[in-house]
This record gives C-alpha cells, sequence and structure tokens, in this order.
C-alpha cells in the first residue's frame, strides 16, 4: 500500500508541474522573460561569473582583499558564508557584523557596476547590476553545523523535527529561520538534507545522524516539502532554497571522496 501511495504522490506532482494553472503558468513565463533580458544584457564574462559561489577568510572587503576582486572585477554569482572561515565575529557582534558584512558585500557589486573606469580613453562598459547570492548553511542545533552561533532562536535539529511526524512542526521552524536569516541579508540556504537515514551508523564519519529527518523516504519528503515552504513564507519569498545531500549518504560508512581514492587505487593497481 505504501508504495502505491509514493507513486500516486509522485504522479499528482508531475502532474501539477506538467499542468501548471493558468495564473502560475503567466507568473512563470514573466520570471522567465525577465532572466533571459538580464542574462541577454550580461557580457561574456559575467555570465561565467555567475556560475561561481566562493568562500574568503575573515570578514574584510576592502578593496585589496581578494573577495573585493572576485566580486568587483569578476562578478562571481555569490558567497558562501561560512564560521570555519572566520566570517563571524563572537558574540554580542555575531549578528550586527554579519548583517554589515552582507552589506558590504552586495554594495561592491553594485558600485562595481555604476562606477566608471579611470583609464583614459576608455569607454565605460556597460555592466547589469546582478545582487549576489549570500549564502548559509544552517541546520540547527547549535555546533558543528550551524554557522551562526549566537544571536538567532535555538532550532532543533532535523531528526527532532522529524520525530514530531508533524509537518506544521517543520513548516513552523523553516519559518522562523527563513525569516531571521532573510532579515540579515542571506538570500541562499543550503539546506535542508533530504537523504534518508534507515540504519544509524554513528561510528562511520560520514554517519548524517541528526541531520536528517528520519528513515522512511515518504515521510523525509513531507517534512522536507513542509521545512522549504516555510522557509519561503519566513523570508517572504526572499530566498532560494538547495536540498542536499547526494542520495544514498546518509547511510554510507565513507564520504565519496574516500569512496574515489580506493576506486582510483584498485583501476591503478
Amino acid at each position: 500500500m505504501r508504495r502505491h501511495v509514493h507513486w500516486l504522490t509522485l504522479l499528482i506532482f508531475l502532474l501539477s508541474v506538467l499542468n501548471p494553472t493558468p495564473a502560475v503558468q503567466a507568473e512563470t513565463q514573466f520570471q522567465n522573460s525577465q532572466a533571459q533580458a538580464v542574462l541577454a544584457s550580461m557580457t561574456p564574462e559575467e555570465r561565467v561569473g555567475q556560475l561561481f559561489l566562493v568562500t574568503f577568510q575573515g570578514t574584510d572587503t576592502h578593496d585589496q582583499t581578494q573577495i573585493y576582486d572576485l566580486i568587483a572585477n569578476h562578478h562571481v554569482g555569490g558567497v558562501v558564508l561560512q564560521a570555519a572561515n572566520d566570517n563571524f565575529l563572537p558574540e554580542p557582534d555575531t549578528i550586527p557584523s554579519a548583517y554589515q558584512l552582507i552589506r558590504a558585500l552586495q554594495t561592491i557589486e553594485s558600485e562595481a557596476i555604476t562606477t566608471p573606469t579611470s583609464e583614459p580613453n576608455t569607454q565605460p562598459a556597460e555592466s547589469t547590476y546582478v545582487p549576489l547570492f549570500i549564502a548559509i548553511s544552517q541546520e540547527g542545533d547549535g555546533a558543528p553545523h550551524d554557522q551562526i552561533l549566537s544571536g538567532l532562536t535555538p532550532l532543533p535539529n532535523l531528526m527532532a523535527i522529524g520525530a514530531t511526524w508533524k509537518t506544521e512542526l517543520a513548516e513552523q521552524v523553516g519559518a522562523v529561520l527563513g525569516n531571521e536569516l532573510s532579515a540579515l541579508g542571506f538570500n541562499l540556504y543550503l539546506g535542508p538534507s533530504l537523504d534518508v537515514v534507515e540504519m544509524p551508523n554513528p561510528s562511520a564519519r560520514i554517519d548524517l545522524g541528526p541531520r536528517v529527518f528520519g528513515g522512511d523516504p515518504f515521510w523525509v519528503g513531507e517534512m522536507g516539502r513542509a521545512y522549504i515552504t516555510g522557509l519561503h513564507t519566513g523570508s517572504g519569498n526572499r530566498m532560494v532554497v538547495v536540498a542536499k545531500h547526494f542520495p544514498g549518504r546518509g547511510d554510507s560508512d565513507r564520504s565519496p571522496e574516500e569512496e574515489w581514492q580506493r576506486s582510483a587505487s584498485r583501476l591503478s593497481s
């Protein structure tokens, strides 16, 4: 019976995608036309730059830093902020400094587009301003999988949410997170994990453990859908959500990098 429910749910989803309502179809076409117009106005260099999300060390963004060069001169698509790269200051400055950092990053891009060239006898090139994606992975339950460790509402990890079997709670948690991250200036959320852990293996370094909603594919999907809906609602639909991880990683006993090294070793021997 459960397998039939899975197929029925998938069929309904596909029908909704393939046959959207006229209003949704019109809105999608309008957004696509806008995106195509912006893309057409970009230089080839700007289009290539948009493909990259980059990281950087610290919080300095002055014109001699590498991150300034990547944004102003190469027009990268966005930046991922991480605690491991010291992008966040200790409390009580964590939240205000994060807000100022994100604002500074966006300002670099906007000023790079509007500032004319200083070279003589050179016509200023027309460029298109596209706001940066500012991304974060904030999974809940504190370190090591939260990047911002103070100043935000403490939230449970995904497995604690999944254990409630209540999609409305998943949506509420997502809404709180989406609202607070969006207020800081984040517009790209790397998560939640939609992998499945059927047989937890805490001894394995790769085990996702509490970073997933559970071990049932159907309920992981339902919880994930509600959580993402909350992220969108809480952010006022100003946040792009990119779910993770690679399917099957949840129960693996080693990382993809380790598996690749083993495979390469076998092939070379």
